[in-house]
């Protein structure tokens, strides 16, 4: 095959799945917020077109009509928004990008509502764009189809694509920010250079986070190199992040001659947050400051939210978009993208790429569990990496290796299991420490059933389960052991919330606290009530560290075990 035939072949492939992706993203938008009658394009989109998308669909796939569109939810207010729009530097709490592709959707739509649905939609099948772009640049060309292919038919983002929502734009100017960088990273040009400024000025032109990962990352590029940095690579740096700052600065300007503050559209959002904590003013602070002051107060507790914010929940709430599809499809692009997020690190360019990745997620890493700071599209930017990185996995374990390759592989993957399993361990203990911190500081804190309790339910229990919308963990043996930490000997209430598994056959439990008998409860049910039951913990009993409450129940099924609640004693009133 020629060259030219090739390079046809490659572009007519790639632009297929965008076709594809497009039509099912269509395809959604008329099942959940019906067709157009004008204008003309629109018509024949949503009514002959969309006839032709629901046909390449999973039969499987049944899209849930929205009553009322665009309510509830921030997509309203980007109307909102577009409409006011002046000018596209304008001081704003939202940045200009998605507000001016709204603008434009609003002008091809002749003003209808559904222009903050065609803007989301353009971002996410620009993301299909980027996700094969990025992948063809660090692993070749069949692994950047791959790649598009995975996120033109992941049924999650498709289900996003439509709502009008800012973070599909923002999750493709990402990817092709990292595109554009990594080419900047392995040729330092001009062209590279002139790239990369404009895509990353754009970038965070949709959101001003993007600082978080652009600036690192050309701070990366600038030190590489064996020896010190060329003066071309230092050169060519500077000119990406000087086009950058000009794409940027104003925007920043505008926001600082309006407000006083040039980070705005950061800062505002910790309003929220605090509203989320309980902090009662309506008065904004930096993003910085509210950090600090995060840390500065619970340690131990904003670091275990952070740490599970970069490395854990954004990577395990992914992968269930592909069940429509194959039932084993998104288990193993799991396990692959695991596999290629560990070879990574070996690898400059892996190492590259996984700066940007963390980067990009400190933003959002520390809010992921205060209101609504955990929903889904928050790191949607992050799944495009995650599908790279597992095509990348396959194209590495695809090619031929020697005998040394396949030593030096060995190696590399017996670190990272040792690693691996530090982190684990690490991973596992810390909710230990968070409560101790809690209970140290005079917080109510709970011991909860969950995806991390086994610290405190070490015996006598089964796994984790979910009952309607609590996690709970039931009794198996005579004992069943709750373990917590106390800092030091005080005055200390515990609430258990429990209920006997059969209720007519398991009216009592005793309660055994360090081995001492702390009370004998009679159980009672109440439909949809978990039972609630309080005792002292006397002092001379508890220990400096790990002390255990035993539930000994009275009947053969045994108890169901919600929460222990460890109450300090304080001068003021305690709630439960």
């Amino acid at each position: 095959m020629t060259t030219t035939r090739r390079r046809l072949t490659i572009i007519a492939a790639a632009a297929a799945i965008v076709a594809y992706g497009s039509l099912l993203r269509l395809d959604a938008y008329v099942g959940k917020y019906g067709v157009l009658d004008r204008p003309a394009w629109a018509r024949v989109m949503t009514h002959d077109v969309a006839a032709f998308a629901r046909a390449v669909r999973p039969g499987t796939v049944i899209w849930q009509r929205i009553a009322t569109p665009y309510a509830g939810g921030d997509p309203i207010s980007y109307l909102k928004f577009g409409r006011e729009m002046t000018s596209f530097y304008q001081p704003h709490v939202r940045e200009p990008v998605f507000l001016a592709a709204i603008r434009v959707s609003l002008w091809l739509l002749q003003g209808q509502d559904a222009a903050v649905s065609l803007a989301s939609a353009v971002g996410s099948v620009l993301m299909i764009v980027a996700a094969f772009l990025l992948g063809r640049e660090l692993a070749g060309i069949w692994a950047g189809l791959a790649a598009a292919l995975v996120m033109a038919i992941e049924y999650d983002l498709i289900i996003w694509s439509v709502d009008g929502w800012r973070d599909d734009m923002f999750s493709a100017f990402a990817l092709l920010s990292a595109w554009t960088l990594l080419r900047l990273y392995r040729r330092a040009s001009f062209g590279n250079a002139v790239l990369a400024g404009l895509v990353c000025g754009l970038t965070c032109l949709t959101r001003v986070t993007a600082l978080s990962f652009i600036v690192p990352a050309l701070l990366w590029i600038a030190a590489a190199g064996r020896a010190r940095p060329s003066r071309q690579r230092l050169t060519y740096t500077a000119l990406a992040a000087g086009l950058s700052l000009a794409v940027l600065a104003p925007f920043l300007i505008s926001c600082a001659i309006a407000t006083g503050d040039p980070f705005l559209a950061i800062d505002q959002q910790t309003v929220y947050y605090r509203a989320a904590e309980g902090a009662r003013t309506e008065q904004s602070v930096s993003a910085g400051r509210y950090l600090a002051d995060k840390f500065a107060a619970r340690p131990i507790a904003t670091m275990d939210v952070g740490l599970t914010g970069l490395f854990v929940r954004p990577f395990a709430i992914k992968w269930n978009g592909f069940r429509v599809w194959l039932s084993w499809l998104g288990t193993a692009l799991f396990w692959c993208s695991l596999a290629g997020l560990a070879t990574a690190v070996f690898l400059p360019e892996g190492r590259f790429l996984l700066l940007i990745l963390f980067a990009s997620l400190l933003p959002y890493a520390f809010t992921w569990n205060i209101g609504g700071g955990g929903e889904w599209r928050f790191t949607m930017h992050a799944y495009g990496f995650y599908v790279v990185a597992a095509m990348y996995a396959i194209a590495l374990a695809a090619r031929r290796m020697d005998r040394r390759m396949v030593l030096a592989v060995a190696w590399r993957a017996a670190i990272v299991v040792v690693v691996a399993a530090a982190a684990t361990a690490i991973y596992v203990v810390f909710p230990w420490f968070v409560v101790r911190e809690g209970i140290a500081l005079g917080d109510s804190v709970s011991v909860e059933a969950g995806p991390r309790d086994v610290v405190f339910f070490r015996s006598g229990w089964s796994p984790a389960t979910a009952q309607g919308n609590i996690m709970v963990r039931v009794s198996r043996e005579p004992r069943a052991v709750v373990h917590f930490p106390l800092p030091s000997k005080s005055e200390y209430d515990v609430v258990l919330r429990f209920d006997p598994v059969a209720p007519g056959a398991n009216p009592w439990a005793m309660i055994l606290f360090n081995q001492q008998l702390a009370g004998r409860i009679a159980l009672s049910t109440t439909p949809g009530r978990v039972g609630s039951y309080r005792l002292t913990l006397p002092r001379d009993w508890q220990k400096a560290g790990d002390n255990e409450l035993a539930i000994a129940s009275s009947g053969a099924e045994g108890a169901r075990l919600w929460l222990v609640r460890i109450l300090p004693m304080r001068p003021q009133a305690q709630s439960q």
